[in-house]
C-alpha cells in the first residue's frame, strides 16, 4: 500500500510537520518520488509508529536516530542494546580480611582485552581511553592522585566487575517483565519482533536511568563520611 505524506501522517496518527521533521533529522527514509509527489509504503508507516512509541517513552530524537541507524545497519539486538562482544568479567576472588592499610587497591586479574591493549601501547592510559572512554576520566584522576596506572585501571575494572555482578540477574528479569513476556504472548510476527526490540531498548533506557540515580545516591552517602580521612571538620 502506498501513502502520500498526508495519508501517511493520518495513518500514523501524527502530523505532516512531524513527518517532515523526521526526514530532516534523518529518522525517516525518503519517499519514492514520482513526478512531484512522494509516495510512502508500509515500512515508512512502521518506522513512524516506532518513533512515536519511543518518543512517548521519553527518548530524544538523537537517541532514536542512533537506535534506528543500528537497526538499518543490520545490527542484532545485542549490538543495538550495547551488550554484544563484551568480555566476561573474571570471577570474583574469595573474600578475605581487609589489610590494615588499603592505600593500594587489591590486585585484580585484568581481562585479556585490557592486557593486550596495554601491552601494545606506549601510553596505557590512552589505550584504556580508546576502549573505555567514559571510564578513562576516572582512571586519569586516580593516576593524577598518585596511583600507578595499572592500579588505577584495576580499580576501575573492579567497579565494572561489581556492576556486572549486580545487573546480571536484574537485567534479565527486567527485560523479561518489560518486553519478553509480552512478546511470548504475541503471534511472534516480524512486527511483534520489531516491537520487542523497541521495548527492550526502552527497558534498557529506563533501568539505566534508575541505576544511575541509585549509584549517585550511594556515592553521595559515602562522600559524607569518606574513609581514611579525619572525621573532624576544620574549625
Amino acid at each position: 500500500m502506498e501513502y502520500t505524506i498526508d495519508e501517511l501522517a493520518r495513518a500514523a496518527d501524527t502530523t505532516v510537520r512531524s513527518v517532515r521533521v523526521y526526514h530532516e533529522r534523518g529518522l525517516l527514509p525518503s519517499p519514492d518520488v514520482r513526478g512531484r509527489i512522494g509516495y510512502y509504503d508500509a515500512d515508512h508507516l512502521n518506522r513512524l509508529q516506532t518513533i512515536s512509541r519511543l518518543l512517548s517513552r521519553g527518548m530524544k530524537l538523537n537517541g532514536i536516530r542512533e537506535l534506528l541507524d543500528a537497526w538499518d545497519r543490520g545490527d542484532g539486538l545485542a549490538e543495538v542494546l550495547g551488550v554484544a562482544d563484551q568480555p566476561a568479567a573474571p570471577a570474583p576472588a574469595p573474600a578475605s580480611a581487609a589489610p590494615e592499610s588499603s592505600d593500594t587497591p587489591p590486585e585484580l586479574e585484568l581481562p585479556d582485552y585490557v592486557k593486550e591493549a596495554l601491552a601494545g601501547s606506549d601510553d596505557p592510559l590512552d589505550a584504556y581511553r580508546v576502549m573505555n572512554p567514559r571510564c578513562h576520566d576516572l582512571a586519569s584522576r586516580l593516576v593524577d592522585s598518585g596511583l600507578p596506572v595499572e592500579s588505577a585501571i584495576q580499580l576501575v575494572e573492579r567497579l565494572r566487575q561489581e556492576c556486572d555482578r549486580l545487573t546480571g540477574s536484574f537485567a534479565t528479569e527486567v527485560y523479561y517483565l518489560l518486553a519478553g513476556q509480552q512478546y511470548e504472548r504475541s503471534e511472534r510476527s516480524p512486527k511483534d519482533y520489531a516491537k520487542l526490540e523497541t521495548e527492550l531498548a526502552i527497558a534498557r533506557l529506563i533501568a539505566t536511568r534508575a541505576a544511575s540515580e541509585l549509584i549517585d545516591q550511594s556515592f553521595g552517602r559515602h562522600a559524607e563520611t569518606p574513609p581514611h580521612t579525619a572525621t573532624r571538620k576544620p574549625a
